[in-house]
């Protein structure tokens, strides 16, 4: 799908209204002057003033009409099939990831992914396991995010 200026910026201002006011529900950090909400809302200062722009420059160009046009990879079986295979894997880690895991969940998605892109399963599978380890140690112990337990993987994170 190619979209103009005009329609991109208009979906960019609607995204960075959608981050801000989500972004006013956080709750603020005691004992300081900003929380939770200054990185979302610095984001969608950022995404409305380049939606602005975009806006701006298709009326500068004469670009009144906002416009969509589908691009050639639509028509392709295979395509469509990897993108309603991604959008399937999101939705089932976020359906299930927080009975299953996120370790076991993450892997699923990840070289779910890598073999619908047509990535040979003995390099999917050993890569997928790294990748997902590598970011479960990311965020779980370095930045302290808290990332859905397994319970059959519980004895190892």
């Amino acid at each position: 799908m190619r979209l103009n200026d005009l329609t991109l910026g208009l979906v960019v201002l609607a995204g960075a209204a959608a981050i801000f006011l989500s972004a006013l529900q956080f709750s603020p950090i005691p004992g300081q002057s900003y929380g939770a909400e200054t990185m979302p809302k610095a984001i969608a200062l950022l995404a409305f003033g380049l939606g602005t722009f975009m806006v701006g420059k298709s009326f500068a160009t004469g670009q009144r009409r906002p416009g969509v046009a589908l691009a050639g990879w639509t028509r392709s079986s295979a395509s469509l099939f990897g993108l309603f295979a991604a959008l399937g894997l999101v939705l089932a880690y976020i359906l299930f990831s927080g009975t299953i895991g996120f370790v076991p969940m993450a892997f699923v998605v990840t070289a779910g992914l890598m073999l619908v892109l047509g990535v040979r399963p003995l390099t999917a599978i050993p890569v997928s396991l790294i990748a997902v380890v590598i970011i479960q140690q990311a965020f779980g112990r370095l930045l302290l995010v808290p990332l859905p337990r397994s319970a059959m993987l519980g004895f190892l994170w």
